[in-house]
């Protein structure tokens, strides 16, 4: 029962507290990741821009240079200018080197001075009158051990022949160094590609020998490269929770690439990670703290209900233990002290009940209970047989004896009365000194049933004073003999006495007349009225007959005195 109990705590508070939990806990994740998505997609985008910024600026330095350069070539006289201006680009941070490569003059060089260089470009300007033309496309240069990126002007001359090109290598270290201070990516995943997603540089070993995007059918770079066609930004990621992988790319504003950054889910959704983590751990906490309780608090209740279950069983079978303890004010403890003060009703019920099954059999007892009324003072006539036993000359012999003696005799003799008595369903109303009155009322029988019970009974009194004296010679003490007179009529049959103090038993004439009965009853002998030899009839076996005038009855009644009987 209290696996039960206990089961059912659990199932109607904890569970419907976890489903509570769990449900505001999910929705409140979800709202927060979903809004923490949103927050991160836009400073994501943010951030890309900025990175993105931060290549065009570092690109837009030598490109502003070879703009400078450009618009002066058609001037004769900038040869300084130029030279200030090339100085100036060979010096920038980032750049590798600046080289003129002349398609038609031996005099190419790689890679040559200042002066030499300006002087070369000084002579095929004049000679070849040649200005710079727009700025191509940079290209991949591996012929330098690092990873670099070439800027490259053509050399047209008035015939806008290309007749060489000025190159500026700058490092790609150098325009993608410092991206980590600008982001959220959490490693070094960085590249370069072009719209069709050709890769034009990376800075990841594990990208070296990679080509393109989506090459390796992974889901991020194959959306990458869809979004790359119509978007110039934007961030991505994979659909498990947290991502394993995210991406974001933005196009470069000063050349026709765009920047590609990949870092793992795990850093970049950190924060959603933790705050997922806290939920699950917080939940995990309150629930520990509401089975403690459950535990702590509700056992206490159920240890309660436990104890007055395994108490009430003990109850029901007669066996009265302590009170329960009370150690609370509240409802349960009410409960404890309200079964304290029913069981103590119940102990009082019950010493009344076995204090009245002294009297007779106990299976009779309960049967007599059922009926409301045998509880009620008061009663109603009704036809019994009453019976009225005595021991003969006792009261002479008690003189003689120690008063011990007497007491000893007359508990030895009740008992072996009471037990056969209760066998024939006796009631007992009174022990008169010696002497015991009696009655068999007809519950479920008819009167001739209930007065042959009775007559059963005498006889069987009358046999177990042969095992009583027996037990009484062994003691060193007299035999004893009893008379018992039987007599069937009309007495009123209830609740004697009051409210406080009761017995069920027997008043009227019926009962007097029956002790007038035993009186004329000698010892060993048994003496029925008229009413009962005309109830049993021929089973009896009547060994003598006679007519006497009674103490305190009018008229002469004929008595009988009986011996064996085919009752028995």
């Amino acid at each position: 029962m209290t696996k039960s109990l206990q089961a059912k705590f659990v199932l109607f508070l904890l569970l419907p507290v976890s489903l509570i939990l769990i449900s505001a806990g999910t929705f409140g994740f979800l709202y927060s990741r979903n809004k923490m998505l949103e927050q991160w997609n836009e400073a994501s985008i943010l951030k890309l821009q900025r990175v993105a910024h931060n290549v065009d600026m570092r690109l837009s330095k030598p490109l502003e240079l070879l703009e400078i350069l450009y618009s002066m070539s058609n001037s004769m006289d900038s040869g300084l200018s130029q030279k200030i201006i090339l100085d100036r680009l060979e010096s920038l941070e980032g750049v590798e080197k600046v080289e003129i490569i002349l398609e038609k003059t031996e005099k190419a060089s790689m890679p040559m001075s200042n002066q030499h260089m300006m002087k070369e470009m000084s002579e095929m300007m004049h000679s070849h009158h040649a200005i710079f033309s727009k700025i191509t496309s940079p290209s991949f240069d591996t012929n330098i051990g690092k990873d670099t990126i070439k800027l490259v002007s053509s050399l047209l001359n008035t015939s806008e022949e290309t007749v060489g090109s000025l190159n500026v290598v700058l490092s790609f270290e150098y325009l993608m160094g410092n991206i980590k201070e600008f982001g959220w990516w959490q490693s070094d995943m960085a590249c370069l590609v072009d719209r069709t997603g050709d890769y034009i540089l990376h800075t990841n070993d594990k990208m070296k020998g990679r080509k393109k995007l989506g090459e390796t059918n992974d889901p991020i770079e194959r959306d990458l490269i869809k979004m790359l066609k119509t978007n110039s930004y934007g961030t991505i990621k994979d659909n498990y929770h947290p991502p394993k992988q995210v991406a974001g790319f933005y196009s470069l504003a000063r050349a026709p690439w765009t920047i590609v950054l990949f870092a793992p889910g795990e850093k970049v959704f950190e924060p959603i990670i933790r705050a997922r983590n806290a939920f699950i751990f917080g939940s995990f906490i309150i629930i520990v703290v509401i089975v403690f309780l459950i535990r702590f608090h509700v056992g206490k209740m159920v240890s309660i209900i436990k104890k007055l279950s395994e108490n009430s069983i003990n109850v029901a079978k007669g066996n009265y233990e302590k009170p329960i303890e009370v150690k609370s004010k509240d409802e349960i403890g009410q409960l404890v002290k309200s079964y304290n003060k029913m069981v103590e009703g119940l102990r009082e019920r019950d010493f009344i009940r076995d204090t009245f099954g002294r009297y007779v059999d106990p299976d009779f007892a309960k049967e007599l209970m059922t009926s409301p009324e045998k509880g009620m003072l008061g009663g109603k006539n009704k036809e019994v047989a009453v019976m009225m036993t005595d021991i003969r000359n006792f009261t002479a012999l008690s003189e003689t004896l120690k008063p011990e003696s007497v007491i000893y005799i007359l508990n030895h003799y009740f008992s072996h009365m009471i037990g056969v008595i209760q066998k024939n369903r006796g009631i007992i109303v009174d022990f008169v000194g010696d002497g015991i009155l009696l009655f068999f009322e007809p519950l479920n029988e008819t009167l001739s049933d209930c007065v042959q019970r009775s007559i059963k009974c005498a006889y069987e009194m009358q046999n177990e004073m042969a095992l009583f004296n027996l037990e009484t010679k062994q003691s060193g003490l007299p035999e004893f003999e009893i008379g018992i007179g039987v007599n069937a009529g009309t007495v009123v049959v209830g609740n004697i006495g009051t409210e406080t103090r009761a017995k069920y038993g027997i008043v009227g004439s019926e009962v007097n007349l029956t002790q007038r009965i035993q009186d004329q009853a000698k010892g060993g002998e048994i003496v029925i009225s008229d009413g009962i030899s005309k109830l049993v009839g021929k089973t009896l076996n009547i060994t003598n007959s006679f007519t006497k005038k009674l103490k305190g009855v009018k008229n002469p009644v004929t008595l009988h005195v009986i011996n064996d009987s085919d009752i028995l």
